[in-house]
């Protein structure tokens, strides 16, 4: 009886924190480094398919180092410009990314939770929502950072995706 009042409490606050992980199988994960540096750990939870986007998936990146919110929207911005995606709109879904990444420090976790009915939804360290993304094409432009073909970390990619590189 004590551990089913324990699992509900647990269950009760994350509600009340606005986290809800849905259950997802763990689909893979790796380490993204540049240069000597490790930069973070990524998990991505979701069922294997053909079309990832067609069903909920969660993209986990817990940080190494610490880093500047506007210095890893920038980051972002120039990974989906690197991918040579012209849909990209940069001034408007720019302005977006900038508001929504906090400063990180080692241990931090970035979660972006993607359903395929209203997009992206944000959270920091799991109890904090911290944006949106609500446009479906921009948050499947966003998460092709990782899982894209064109991804500049397609090492990464393939163990994400639990693919062979």
């Amino acid at each position: 009886m004590k551990k089913i009042i324990f699992i509900l409490c647990l269950f009760s606050i994350n509600l009340a924190l606005g986290w809800e992980r849905p259950e997802l199988p763990l689909r893979g994960q790796g380490q993204y480094s540049w240069m000597f540096f490790k930069v973070y750990e990524a998990k991505l939870w979701g069922a294997k398919g053909d079309d990832i986007y067609s069903r909920p998936l969660l993209l986990e990146l817990k940080y190494n180092r610490s880093f500047k919110g506007k210095d890893i929207a920038e980051q972002s911005i120039k990974e989906i410009a690197n991918a040579d995606n012209t849909k990209f709109q940069s001034q408007e879904w720019s302005k977006k990314l900038l508001e929504i990444f906090p400063d990180v420090k080692e241990g931090d976790v970035i979660t972006a939770s993607f359903n395929p009915q209203n997009g992206i939804t944000f959270y920091f360290n799991q109890t904090k929502e911290i944006g949106r993304i609500s446009e479906l094409e921009f948050a499947k432009i966003f998460l092709n950072i990782w899982l894209g073909e064109k991804t500049s970390a397609p090492e990464l990619r393939g163990n994400l995706l639990g693919e062979k590189t």
